[in-house]
């Protein structure tokens, strides 16, 4: 009997009696057949529907859950057991495989997927039969109130496939999507339009994926809207590969910076981008409200200037952990690479390496040679950046750096100094310094201790009593003037403080010396 053109209630009548034997021939495949029919998954469980893996693969394919189609036969009855299972409602993950191509193979599965809830299911290297796909999973789309991921990788949509792909994530009644991912479709622009588009009916979605698609002038102003109007809660965005120019990208910042969710962005593989295109993207690094941590421009044609730039936004930037600039050849070790990471720890004084980046954390700035991995970056920094506690990450970059501590700076806090600096240090010899992976010097804290009250002792009496010289010459002089603007009579008082004056000021001029009279 063939299985594949009786309707569902055939699959019901069957069911008690057929034998897994007479499904498939293939025991993994009976394994999950089994599985699906008799004992309930668990939650989130994910099913792989593709080509068996050969054992010497990258990957082990030899899971459970890999399912090695065979014909119509087996995929209808695995989509019929995929539709009864009770608790499957992870995932299906489907392609590629070698008869993915034959509609008569796809469709019995699909039928049975449309009984489903399931929460995420994704279609790789596979032929969408011009978009018919889509319409038989109408039901899956109109009545799954489970659906949150949607990606399709790799496949071939045909002349009227992103229309009814737009289309059915429109169909969705329960607006639960909130991760779509459509890479290496080759999409043209204006059915990236369309289907960005059809997102707006989505704003509830919080990772979008156009990685490999043409999105472009049209493309551009249809996302600016998105994110403009409808997305809310939108923290991945990836647009990589998608044929930007530098107007595109100015359209698109003055949207990235209007959406405060965005956590992520991925905008590499756009080698058109010139300078121009990039500093203008830096400016979302500028904006105070942003909270983007993870921003990848890998293979774009950067060169020094721009990484310079990025540098400079990134000094006074506490957000961003993660900078993926790889494969940029043109940025340089003595120039763009090195602004980048003089940012991590500045080590002109205590205080500029106290403000200096303490949240970056991941850099792609390396390469590897005949001897290993070459940094262009403070790789140490950027492993001491990992902590959380951003204090500790301060303190032990200016242990690393500054084993004494000039005093002079901070005299302007007048006495206050040294307690704030003694109890910095007391606070620093209670952190365990091995946590963040760094050859550090001997801390000697203590020493270090003594040290700055040594300093305080030696130049703060001294720089105190100028100090207050300086100021009474300074109140002499105003009453002076005062006295002289003011009375007009001689009076005997008038005379004897003004002769008090002129001796307290020839005192004070004498004990400061020449040269610190004014």
């Amino acid at each position: 009997m063939n299985i594949m053109n009786n309707s569902n209630n055939v699959y019901d009548e069957q069911a008690d009696t057929i034998k897994v034997e007479d499904i498939t021939t293939n025991e993994k495949n009976r394994t999950i057949i089994r599985l699906l029919s008799t004992t309930p998954s668990e939650h989130g469980w994910t099913l792989f529907i593709q080509n068996e893996h050969h054992p010497n693969d990258e990957e082990d394919y030899t899971d459970f859950n890999h399912y090695s189609p065979e014909g119509s036969h087996d995929m209808g009855w695995l989509g019929y057991f995929i539709g009864k299972s009770e608790r499957m409602e992870g995932g299906v993950s489907i392609g590629p495989f070698s008869l993915s191509n034959n509609i008569d193979v796809v469709e019995p599965l699909f039928r049975g997927i449309n009984r489903k809830s399931i929460e995420d299911i994704s279609l790789r290297g596979m032929n969408l039969f011009g978009g018919q796909v889509f319409t038989m999973l109408t039901s899956f789309f109109k009545d799954n109130h489970k659906l949150t991921h949607f990606s399709i990788d790799d496949c071939n949509f045909g002349e009227d496939g992103c229309r009814l792909f737009a289309l059915a994530i429109g169909s969705c009644t329960e607006r639960s999507l909130e991760c779509i991912r459509m890479t290496n479709n080759n999409i043209a622009e204006e059915d990236t339009v369309t289907i960005i588009t059809a997102l707006s009916l989505h704003p509830q979605l919080q990772e979008l994926d156009l990685h490999g698609n043409v999105l472009r002038e049209n493309g551009c102003v249809a996302m600016s809207t998105l994110l403009r109007c409808s997305v809310s809660q939108l923290e991945m965005l990836n647009i990589s590969n998608t044929g930007l120019v530098d107007e595109e990208i100015e359209v698109l910042v003055s949207a990235l910076t209007k959406c405060n969710s965005l956590k992520a962005l991925y905008i590499g593989h756009n080698p058109l981008v010139t300078v121009r295109g990039w500093e203008s993207l830096a400016t979302i690094l500028e904006d105070p409200n942003s909270n983007l941590k993870t921003l990848s421009v890998t293979n774009s044609n950067i060169d020094d200037q721009t990484a310079i730039k990025l540098a400079r936004v990134l000094a006074k930037n506490n957000m961003l952990e993660a900078l993926n600039m790889g494969d940029n050849p043109s940025i340089t070790a003595s120039h763009g690479w090195s602004a980048l990471s003089n940012i991590l720890c500045d080590i002109s004084s205590v205080n500029a390496t106290f403000l200096s980046n303490h949240t970056l954390c991941l850099m792609d700035a390396c390469i590897e040679t005949n001897l290993g991995t070459a940094w262009f970056v403070d790789i140490d920094m950027l492993r001491c950046n990992r902590s959380r506690d951003k204090r500790r990450v301060a303190t032990i970059k200016i242990l690393k750096h500054h084993e004494d501590f000039d005093m002079k700076p901070f005299f302007e806090w007048e006495f206050k100094v040294l307690p704030l600096v003694i109890s910095w240090l007391e606070r620093a010899s209670s952190y365990d310094m091995r946590y963040a992976r760094l050859d550090l010097p001997d801390t000697n804290i203590e020493g270090r201790k003594l040290s700055s009250i040594y300093q305080f002792v030696r130049d703060m009496p001294v720089l105190y009593v100028e100090t207050r010289l300086m100021i009474e010459l300074e109140a002499i002089k105003l009453e002076e003037s005062q006295m002289e603007e003011g009375e007009k009579e001689r009076s005997s008082q008038f005379q004897t403080r003004q002769r008090q004056l002129q001796d307290r000021k020839k005192s004070i001029i004498e004990k400061l010396g020449v040269g610190k009279q004014a």
